[in-house]
This record gives structure tokens, C-alpha cells and sequence, in this order.
């Protein structure tokens, strides 16, 4: 069925995967990718607060985050098609039920059920293209592609409903898109069909594995957490909100840019050039947003750290793959990548008003640091890194 079990595959049959797939990882992560117009409803859908509407929103993202770590190591032993079938019906009862709950309790209760649902779908896209795909950074990368250039219709579309509809409006297109393309769950693999032998070939400890989802979580805090505060750093270099949104959107559609060269590079330079190159053009970001007072100064970050957000998660999640070929690993990786999204916010927003912005750009730094020697370790330690000394060699020779 697919090429990690080194079986007869065609052409064809991966590109079946890697769709269905895709179907998985857009169908998981579609709550969190509309989050601002989900609290906008909520907010002007049912009078909540801000304080209320975010903590509904926090509920179903922990819930997420949760839900792809604890099933991640019993992801070999289900089929694909009957979880993700279970996953797609409790995800979209829940969407339905949600465009007519009136209650912040009902409500609360009925987002945590969604985040369960759409958590295993998440996981499971990772875990599938882990362990089915010979190149996953490749395929990771595709899916970057696809929420950039999704995320352009999607934002358009959002904001026109939630202005109409409120809540009631977002959920129906969440859950109408999920109803969209859940027939492409055929296209998955019914039954994992990697050989036991093969995956037992390579098995690191398990530090190394908990070691990468630390450094995963520290990685996206810095760049969830800055993204979420752009807003007010464009307001302290002189720009308003319009402008603000303007360079937000651009940097949805230069984000393609990251993506399409993780795709394009892959593994060809190695893993270290790659993972040293965004983890520090992101802490020059960070000291750009937090200290350079410069309107162009702030554009350019903006669009720079788009760049290489798409660029960095296919290496951090190829890097989770290549540590088991189960795809467990791969699968927790998920959680870490939401958990990070979900306190990155809260950490930015404490140190901001406890030390303010010249301690944030220190704290970013220091945190970045921290991932880049996590990483290089990993890789060094787990991995053959004959391809990457090679590799950093020749970059030096030229």
C-alpha cells in the first residue's frame, strides 16, 4: 500500500494517501485556523465576554492538543478509516449541535467534544504520512501549502458569515466543509502497513522523543505569541489596525513562499542548515518586532516570520517522523504544535506587562536558543548525520 513498507506501490496509491491525508490534517485543524471569527461570534453572537468567548475557545483547543497526545501510541495498532470515521460523525454532531446551543455550559461542553474529535483527525494526519510517505517533510510541506492558499478563501469567507450569521454562521462553515470532504477518508489506508521489523529497526529513547515535543512547544509559544501581538507592536511603530490588517493578509499569501521551499528542499541540505537557518531568522525577527521602532522594519518581520513559520513545521514534524516509523511520535508532535499555539498568547502577553518589550525580545531569544540546541542534539543523536555533515560542509566550501 505504501512506500514505507517497501511493497509495490504506484504513484497513484501514495498520492491517494497523501489526499486523504490532507483531508485528515484540514479537517482537524480548521477550528483553530478560524479561531479569531469563532470568538468574534461567540462574542457577538451570544453577548459573551471576551474573558467567556476565549475560554470557550481555550476549551476546545486544550481539548485538542490533549486528545492528539494521548491517542498517539495506540495509533498503530487502529485502522485509519473506522477512527477517522468515529472522529468526522463526533466532530460534526458536535459543529451542528454548537449553531444552536445557547448556554456558555452547552456550549463549553460541546466545544471540548469537537476539540476530541478533531484532535484524533490532526494526529492521525501526521501519523499517516509518517509512517506511509518515504520523504514526510515533503508531504508537510504540501499541507503548509494548503493552508496558505486555503486560508485566503477561508478568511474571506469567514469574516463575510461571522458578520451575517455570528456564531451560528462560522459553525455551519466549519461543519459544512467538514461534511465537504469527509467522503476523501477512503482515500487512507484501512490497516497500518508498516513491517514490524522495519520499525522496530530504529527505535531512539523515548527522552529524545519528549525532548522534541518540548522543543516544538517552546518554538511555536515564540511564534504563536508574537503573531498574536502583532496588532499592538504595528500600533507602537505609528500603524493603524487597517494597515496592520493589510500586512497580515499579505503575509498569508507570502507565507506560500516558506512552504514551497521546504517542499522543494526536502532533506537535500540535511536537516541542521534548515532547522539552524529559520530557528535563527526567527530570533531576528523577534528583536526586529519587539525593539526596532520602524514601521518597514515591522512590515518586513511580519512577512519574514510567515516565511518561515511555513518553512519550519514540515522539518519539525519530518524530524518527529523520522524518530519513529510508526508515526506516534509525528502524531504527539501535533499536540505539541497546538499546545504551543494555545500558550503562546499567555506567555507574551505576561512578560510584556511584567517587563515589557526589551525583556520579551530577550526571553524569545533565549527560548529560541533553547529549541535550535534541542533540536541539533536530536538530530545528532537519533539520526545519521553523515547527510548533514556533508552537507553543512559543502554550504561552508561555498
Amino acid at each position: 500500500m505504501t512506500d514505507r513498507s517497501g511493497n509495490s506501490d504506484s504513484f497513484r496509491d501514495l498520492g491517494s494517501v497523501v489526499v486523504g491525508a490532507t483531508a485528515f490534517q484540514v479537517m482537524g485543524g480548521l477550528v483553530p485556523q478560524m479561531s479569531p471569527f469563532v470568538i468574534a461570534g461567540l462574542i457577538g453572537g451570544l453577548s459573551l465576554s471576551e474573558r467567556d468567548a476565549g475560554t470557550v475557545a481555550s476549551v476546545e483547543m486544550m481539548a485538542l492538543a490533549a486528545t492528539a497526545f494521548v491517542i498517539a501510541p495506540v495509533l498503530p495498532r487502529v485502522s485509519y478509516r473506522r477512527a477517522g470515521l468515529l472522529a468526522i460523525v463526533l466532530t460534526l454532531l458536535a459543529q451542528v449541535a454548537s449553531i444552536f446551543a445557547a448556554g456558555t455550559t452547552a456550549l463549553i461542553l460541546l466545544r471540548g467534544i469537537a476539540g476530541i474529535g478533531e484532535g484524533a483527525l490532526f494526529a492521525m494526519s501526521l501519523s499517516i504520512v509518517a509512517s506511509h510517505c518515504r520523504n514526510p517533510e515533503k508531504i508537510f510541506g504540501y499541507f503548509q501549502l494548503v493552508w496558505a492558499l486555503g486560508s485566503v478563501v477561508l478568511f474571506s469567507v469567514g469574516g463575510e458569515v461571522t458578520a451575517a450569521f455570528a456564531h451560528r454562521g462560522v459553525f455551519t462553515l466549519i461543519a459544512g466543509l467538514t461534511l465537504a470532504i469527509s467522503p476523501l477518508l477512503f482515500l487512507v489506508p484501512n490497516l497500518r502497513a508498516v513491517r514490524d521489523e522495519e520499525a522496530k529497526s530504529r527505535v531512539p529513547a523515548p527522552l529524545l522523543g519528549v525532548l522534541l515535543l518540548a522543543a516544538i512547544v517552546l518554538y511555536v509559544a515564540v511564534s504563536a505569541g508574537l503573531f498574536a501581538f502583532s496588532g499592538p507592536m504595528g500600533e507602537r511603530v505609528g500603524l493603524d489596525t487597517s494597515q496592520v490588517g493589510y500586512i497580515l493578509t499579505l503575509s498569508s499569501l507570502v507565507g506560500l513562499a516558506g512552504a514551497a521551499a521546504a517542499t522543494s528542499l526536502n532533506v537535500r541540505w540535511g536537516r541542521i542548515i534548515p532547522i539552524s537557518a529559520f530557528a535563527f531568522g526567527y530570533a531576528v525577527i523577534a528583536i526586529m518586532l519587539c525593539l526596532w521602532m520602524d514601521p518597514w522594519a515591522y512590515s518586513f518581520a511580519v512577512l519574514a516570520s510567515s516565511v518561515l513559520y511555513s518553512f519550519s513545521l514540515p522539518y519539525l514534524f519530518g524530524l518527529a517522523a523520522a524518530l519513529d516509523k510508526k508515526g506516534r511520535w509525528a502524531a504527539a508532535a501535533g499536540s505539541a504544535n497546538l499546545l504551543g499555539f494555545a500558550v503562546g498568547p499567555i506567555f507574551v502577553g505576561a512578560v510584556i506587562e511584567a517587563w515589557g518589550y526589551t525583556a520579551l525580545a530577550a526571553v524569545c531569544v533565549a527560548m529560541i536558543l533553547v529549541f535550535w540546541g534541542i533540536t541539533i542534539f536530536i538530530v545528532g543523536t537519533a539520526l545519521d548525520r553523515r547527510r548533514d555533515i556533508t552537507a553543512l560542509s559543502n554550504a561552508v566550501k561555498q
